[in-house]
């Protein structure tokens, strides 16, 4: 199986979630006293983890990971694309995307677009 980091990190949040939930078997398994503070850690994490996972599953996130795929050559971009989309795709320093020719000024202004 090949996980990419967005899907591992939301195993592991699913994962810290259940055992957030299930304090009566943690605390037959472990005791009150380490039960409370497993509950505590995983509800800690899971918050961390949801919000990093709220960040970098953005759209310009998933752009530059469809990017870095395996079997991507090139991504064309036409004029209907929005500000994220057109930024990346317009940026000098990315590889693989790009405006189309019939595209490159609407893409540009909509990238540059306050």
């Amino acid at each position: 199986m090949n996980l990419n980091r967005n899907q591992i990190i939301a195993i592991t949040i699913a994962v810290l979630g259940v055992m957030i939930g299930s304090a009566a078997q943690l605390t037959d398994l472990f005791g009150v006293g380490v039960t409370k503070i497993i509950i505590s850690v995983a509800s800690l994490l899971n918050s961390i983890l949801s919000s990093v996972l709220a960040v970098i599953s953005s759209q310009g996130g998933q752009v530059h990971d469809v990017l870095a795929m395996p079997g991507v050559e090139h991504i064309d971009v036409n004029a209907a694309a929005n500000k994220t989309l057109a930024a990346i795709a317009i940026d000098p320093s990315v590889n693989k995307i790009a405006p189309t020719q019939a595209a490159l000024q609407q893409v540009t202004r909509t990238a540059q677009a306050p």
